[in-house]
C-alpha cells in the first residue's frame, strides 16, 4: 500500500510541470481568443456545429459556460449547444499531455470527438427543426417587446432565423499576472484530482486486483461505454479527470472513454439546468448529449475490440 501511495505521489509531481505549460498556454488562448471563438459561433449559422466542434475541442474553461448562455438567450440552435458539448474534452486533454506514454492518444481522440460533434450537431439541427424554430420566434418576440437588443455584459445581439448577429466590444490588455494566477490555481486544483483518482485506482487495483477492477466496470460489455457516459455527465472537472485516469490504467475502453467525454459537457450543463427555464428542452439537450455519445462508445467498442 506504502508503494501505491508513492508510486501515485511520483506520477502526480512529474506531471505538475508539463501540466502547468499546457495550462498556460491555454490561459492565454482563453484571454486573447475565446471572445472571438465565441463571436464566431453565434455568427456560424447553418455552420454553427462546425465551428462549435472547433472550438469546443480547445479545453477552455469558459467557452461551454459562454456557450450555454447564449443557447439559453435563444441564440444558438440545439443542434450547435449539443456540438459544443460533444467536442468538449475539460481536463482530459492536458492530463493525457502531460503523460509522454499516452500523448500520442490525443490526436485521435480530439479528431473522433470533432467529427462526432459536427456529425451530432447537424443530426441534431435536422430532426429538431420545429423545437429550434419555435425558440428562434420567442426570441424574436421578446426582441419586438424590449424594442431593443438582447444584452449579454457588453455584447449586443439581433436574432436572425437560426443564428444570432452579435457585436462585441473589444477586451482590454493581456494580463500576464492573471494568466499566471489561473494557469497555477488550474494546475494544482487538477493534480489534486488525479492525485486522489490515482490513489483511489491504485488501492483498488492493489485490493481487488485489476481484472476485478475491470470487471466491475463492466469490460467488455457494451453497458460499459454508457457507465462511462453517466460519469462524464456530472457537471464537475473531476468526472473527465476520473474518465482519462480510469483509461490511463487501463480500467475503461477507449470507446468507453470516447463515451465519458462526448458526454462530459463541463460547467456549461450547470448554466444549461441554471438558466433554461424551458426543462423539457434542457432534458432534451442531455438525451442527444447522452445518446449520442453512448452511440459512438459502442460503436467504437464494438469495431475496435477494446
Amino acid at each position: 500500500m506504502v508503494n501505491v501511495i508513492l508510486d501515485a505521489l511520483k506520477d502526480t509531481l512529474n506531471m505538475a510541470p508539463i501540466l502547468f505549460g499546457v495550462y498556460l498556454v491555454l490561459e492565454y488562448v482563453e484571454a486573447k481568443w475565446q471572445q472571438r471563438i465565441v463571436d464566431a459561433v453565434e455568427r456560424a449559422g447553418h455552420v454553427g456545429p462546425v465551428v462549435a466542434a472547433a472550438g469546443g475541442a480547445i479545453p477552455q474553461c469558459g467557452f461551454s459556460v459562454m456557450a450555454s448562455a447564449l443557447y439559453t438567450q435563444r441564440l444558438l440552435t440545439m443542434g450547435t449547444i449539443v456540438a459544443v458539448y460533444l467536442a468538449t474534452s475539460d481536463e482530459a486533454l492536458p492530463i493525457l499531455l502531460s503523460k509522454p506514454d499516452k500523448a500520442y492518444i490525443v490526436l485521435p481522440l480530439v479528431g473522433i470527438k470533432v467529427l462526432l460533434a459536427v456529425a451530432g450537431g447537424y443530426l441534431v439541427d435536422a430532426l429538431m427543426r420545429t423545437e429550434n424554430r419555435r425558440r428562434t420566434q420567442e426570441c424574436r418576440d421578446r426582441q419586438k417587446a424590449q424594442q431593443e437588443a438582447v444584452r449579454i455584459g457588453e455584447q449586443s445581439c439581433s436574432c436572425d432565423g437560426t443564428r444570432a448577429s452579435c457585436t462585441y466590444e473589444e477586451t482590454g490588455s493581456i494580463d500576464w499576472k492573471e494568466i499566471l494566477w489561473s494557469a497555477t490555481k488550474r494546475t494544482a486544483q487538477i493534480i489534486l484530482f488525479v492525485l486522489v483518482t490515482s490513489l483511489i485506482i491504485g488501492l483498488l487495483i492493489h485490493r481487488v486486483g485489476q481484472e476485478n477492477l475491470s470487471r466491475l466496470f463492466l469490460n467488455h460489455t457494451i453497458f460499459q461505454p454508457v457507465l462511462a457516459a453517466l460519469t462524464g455527465l456530472v457537471p464537475n472537472c473531476a468526472a473527465s479527470v476520473a474518465i482519462t485516469e480510469l483509461y490511463i490504467a487501463g480500467t475503461i475502453s477507449f470507446g468507453s472513454t470516447v463515451a465519458g467525454l462526448g458526454a462530459a459537457g463541463g460547467m456549461g450543463l450547470i448554466v444549461l439546468f441554471r438558466e433554461n427555464h424551458d426543462t423539457k428542452n434542457t432534458l432534451k439537450v442531455v438525451a442527444w448529449l447522452l445518446g449520442i455519445s453512448i452511440a459512438a462508445g459502442i460503436l467504437i467498442q464494438s469495431l475496435s475490440g477494446k
